[in-house]
Formats: structure tokens, sequence, C-alpha cells
């Protein structure tokens, strides 16, 4: 059987206008389940100089084999009359037209949901911006957002870092208010798609992506509004329900292992860490006491902790099913056995024979194995196969539209 058949997006076709990471991110995964995801790209980007097969790839670049992977590449100038009705050609043909252009842009260059909509009654678009589509969705509707603002704004930063007095506002590490309303809008178009099934019709799928990480703070909300509980960063030793101990540790061969000990393992972690009579300690034999003898603990497995290397500590909670983990660097975490083991590391080779690693796909379905990752196009690539494939159109056509400047085909 062919696997590409099989895979649970197989025969929907997704024209991919987004950039940066809020949008890409969840282009490419609906061509991780197997969506054909066609990226425009302005037709320059076809003339750009390929990178030598053996360049090692830059900061930059990790952009583009993370995010455009399971895609094909096309350069259209959507500004021209004759780039614009390309690309009404290809919605004709489509069924998710995915973007994250600031509200107003795609009204401007005429091809915006009310005008997708007569050219195909059921095209799903999802639109991912930092406030919201329309004037109706408040003040900040037409406000360029960024994911570090995103995050500011939603409360996360101020919950977010060390917990030291005085300490600055943290970020997390990857940008994850991006990441998030991709994931949402990957979410919403699935969802579009199964009420097409029934209905016939499409929609337009309104991401915000201050929305979605408003909605990451989770627990936090009833919380905050209904307990009336503060929170600030906290502790990175104490966890969310107020678990003690909780998080990192330095051990003796100075790496950290991460803690985890919640109620139900407080006696099988004293006996693990040779301290059995921990477990019956008035000061710490109920959590509410361990939350108030936190210092006291704490100094306690300090001292402990320091007498095993990190991996022996691990090996060592793991026999007695404790939860653990060392603290990993992104080299070390892809090496890791589970993650080996679970092919979370890809190697991707384009059609320059050019390599590059990156992360593998997270999504598994039972009796079906991993989906290959395909590398990244390069801009314009894929111009003449698409329009000829897809469009119909001819040789002479495509030369025509090349000549004029409405697309740039990329010599192969």
């Amino acid at each position: 059987m062919n696997h590409e058949s099989t895979s649970p997006l197989h025969g929907i076709r997704v024209i991919d206008l987004s950039t940066v990471v809020a949008g890409p991110y969840g282009a490419e995964m609906l061509g991780e389940l197997g969506a054909e995801v066609i990226r425009i790209e302005p037709v320059a980007a076809a003339s750009v100089p390929a990178p030598k097969p053996d360049a090692p790839i830059s900061e930059a670049e990790g952009f583009h084999w993370a995010l455009q992977r399971n895609k094909r590449s096309i350069c259209i100038d959507l500004k021209q009359v004759d780039g614009r009705q390309l690309f009404l050609d290809l919605v004709r043909k489509s069924d998710i037209v995915w973007e994250n252009f600031r509200p107003g842009v795609t009204e401007r260059l005429g091809i915006d949901y009310p005008r997708l909509q007569p050219v195909n009654p059921g095209i799903i678009v999802c639109s991912i911006s930092g406030f919201g589509q329309s004037d109706a969705s408040g003040p900040w509707s037409r406000v360029g957002a960024y994911d570090i603002t995103v995050q500011a704004l939603s409360g996360v930063m101020s919950i977010t870092g060390s917990g030291a007095p005085d300490a600055e506002p943290c970020r997390w590490g990857v940008p994850i208010g991006d990441i998030v309303g991709s994931l949402y809008g990957v979410t919403g178009v699935l969802a579009a798609l199964e009420e097409r099934a029934r209905t016939g019709v499409g929609q337009q799928v309104d991401i915000a992506l201050l929305d979605a990480q408003l909605a990451l703070n989770s627990y936090r909300v009833p919380q905050v509004f209904g307990a009336n509980m503060a929170f600030a960063p906290a502790s990175p030793r104490r966890g969310g329900a107020g678990t003690v101990p909780y998080g990192p540790f330095r051990c003796g061969d100075g790496e950290w292992l991460s803690l985890a000990p919640s109620s139900n393992f407080w006696r099988a972690f004293c006996a693990a860490i040779g301290q059995p009579a921990l477990a019956d300690d008035a000061r710490f034999c109920t959590i509410a006491e361990r939350q108030r003898n936190q210092p006291a603990l704490d100094a306690l497995l300090e001292e402990v902790m320091l007498s095993r290397p990190a991996a022996e500590w691990e090996a060592l909670f793991i026999a007695a099913k404790i939860p653990v983990g060392r603290v990993l660097d992104i080299q070390g975490a892809f090496a890791h056995p589970q993650a080996q083991a679970r092919g979370m590391q890809v190697e991707l080779t384009n059609r320059t024979g050019r390599r590059a690693p990156a992360a593998g796909s997270p999504l598994r379905f039972e009796g079906e194995p991993a989906r290959a990752q395909r590398a990244p196009s390069l801009s314009g690539l894929d111009t003449s196969d698409v329009l000829s494939d897809v469009l119909n159109l001819t040789p002479d056509r495509i030369a025509d539209l090349q000549a004029r400047g409405v697309i740039g085909v990329r010599a192969s």
C-alpha cells in the first residue's frame, strides 16, 4: 500500500502564505499529516543563490529547515493582476489557505476571505494575527505583534523566571506564543474540515496569538480570579500544586537533576536517598509541613544529592518508580535513548544534496510507521511543476509568465 495514501490528510491541499514562525510551524504540521502544502513566496526569492551542499547551516537557516519541511515552493507576484489570478485559480482547487499577514494586508491584495469564498465556497482560511482579524476584535486589532510582546501581554512573563527578588521578566527559550498560535490554528482547520464534510461550506478560522497565549495560563486563571491568588515567578523548587521538593538539584558531578516526588512518592523517595526516617519527620511528613519547612528540606537534599553523580541518582530513582530527569542541553536531549527510540531526530537532504538534522514529528498513529520528513524546497524550485500539475499550464504559458515577472522559477 502507498504509505502517503494512508496519511490522515492525504488529498487535502494547503496554500501557505505565512512567514517567520507563527504561520509556517502549523503549515508544516499539516504537511506532516499528509496534506499537500504549496508555499507561496515572492518572485525575487527564486533568484537567491542556493548555498553550497557542504555549507554549514546558519542560525537564520535553522528557521527554514525546521519550519518549511513537507512543502513545495512556488514564487508568485500577488500584486500583479495575473499573479493574483494564478492564486485564485489555485484556491479554486485547494482546501485551505493559511496566512499570518497583519490584518488588512489580504484585503489590500484582494485575496481576503470574502473574495476567496465565492471562488471556492468550501475554502477554509486560517488567519493568524497578533490580536484578531477585524476592528471588532478590539482596540489592538491593527497593532503588529511579535512573540515576545504577546508573552509579555499575556501575563506569562510575570510568572516565568528564577523567582529571585528583582529578577527581570523572563521569556520562554522558544517562541511559545508563535508556536501555540500555530497549534490552535491546526486544531481550528481540522475542526473546520470536519464541519465542511457535513455542510459543504468552508469558513475563516481567526487565531489571535494573544488569545492562544492567554489560554495557556490554564489553571492559573481560576486561581487568580476565583481564589483571589497572586503569582510571581515561581520558585524553581516548588511545583504548580505546591509540591515540595520539586525541581533541580546539583549532583556530585556538577550536573543537575530535576526531582518531582509528589506526596504519593514521598516515602519511596526518602528510602531511595537512604533517609527513610525523613518520611515520618514531623517537619516533612505532610505536604503542608514540607512547604512550611522547605528551606530546611532543600538544604538537606542539596547535601544528599552531592553524594552521587546525576546519572547514578537518575537510575536509582527510576528503579524506585519516582519521576526524575536530568537537565539536558538540546544535544543531550536528542541523544537520550528515549528520544532515539522514538526517532525524534531526523536528517533531511534536499535536492542539492545539502543535509541538516531536524526534530522529528511527535505524531504517531497506531499500526503505521513514522512518516518520512521531506527537506525544505528551495524557493521557486516547484513553480513550474505546480502550475503544470495543478493548473494545467503549458510550458509556453509558464515561460510567458516568468518573462513578465509574474512568477519566479528556479532552475533545477
